[in-house]
């Protein structure tokens, strides 16, 4: 696994994106940047009462990579399956390449890397 800073430039399938905020804006676009798809599976950050909700925009976010539309279809079913234990992570070698980020500037952007796969 390799950990990245979330404002950094991050390659996936030969392209790069500035930042995983772009990689989001990708996702929700359903576009791809140079022929590389970006699936997203995230979840709001838990609010506890009305004032807490009034400024929360952070999300834990599991990002999925393709060559096309529904190759990260059948990849988002699959993240759908797997069970999360702490903070939506949902990182799995299995989807490689794929990116989790927590959600906060501080946090790092977590990705897979091809050696995950032999693990």
């Amino acid at each position: 696994m390799k950990r990245v800073k979330n404002n950094e430039a991050i390659e996936v399938l030969g392209v790069t994106f500035n930042g995983v905020k772009e990689m989001i804006a990708y996702a929700r676009k359903r576009m791809p940047k140079e022929g590389v798809y970006v699936g997203e599976d995230s979840q709001s950050y838990p609010c506890f009462d009305s004032s807490d909700s009034v400024g929360e925009d952070r999300c834990y976010t599991n990002l999925v990579f393709g060559k096309s539309q529904k190759e990260i279809e059948e990849k988002l079913d699959l993240l759908n399956q797997i069970q999360w234990y702490s903070n939506y992570n949902k990182l799995n070698a299995a989807l490689y390449p794929m990116a989790y980020w927590e959600g906060d500037s501080f946090h790092d952007v977590l990705l897979t890397e091809e050696e995950d796969l032999d693990k």
